[in-house]
């Protein structure tokens, strides 16, 4: 049941959020998934954004970080980020828009690093691929 709400949640955000949003079925798989890792951040039980990937031993991948518009700008998907990678522990990859430079500086404050680029992988854009890595002692 739980998964069912946070489904409808989730999906709510992604329309908001994304102009290809995910269909409601496709979050419920990724909240089904074996791997999948998932945050929910609440102001005054509000949702109002979230992250979502797959944790593997030693490595993640980060596949969608939404807030909703009226609450951007505060630090939220600051904080749902350094949430997943606390969670994730270890290296973790995304992919992301060439042309989405809030969230590449995001990434970039964060300490990921352009690895690569996909040529046209969004039709009318490139994917940049970036990469964490945590200390290591």
């Amino acid at each position: 049941m739980k998964n069912l709400l946070t489904a409808e949640i989730i999906f709510e955000i992604e329309k908001q959020c994304f102009s290809e949003p995910w269909s409601l079925e496709m979050v419920r798989a990724q909240l089904n998934s074996k791997n999948s890792a998932t945050l929910i951040k609440t102001i005054n039980g509000v949702p109002v954004g979230y992250a979502t990937g797959i944790k593997l031993d030693g490595e993640s991948e980060l596949y969608r970080i939404a807030v909703l518009p009226e609450f951007r700008g505060q630090g939220l998907a600051k904080e749902l980020l350094a949430r997943f990678l606390e969670k994730c522990g270890g290296d973790v990859f995304l992919e992301v828009r060439a042309k989405n430079e809030a969230a590449i500086g995001l990434y970039k404050s964060m300490g990921f690093e352009e690895i690569g680029r996909r040529k046209g992988y969004y039709g009318d854009d490139d994917a940049v691929v970036f990469k964490f890595e945590p200390p290591r002692p």
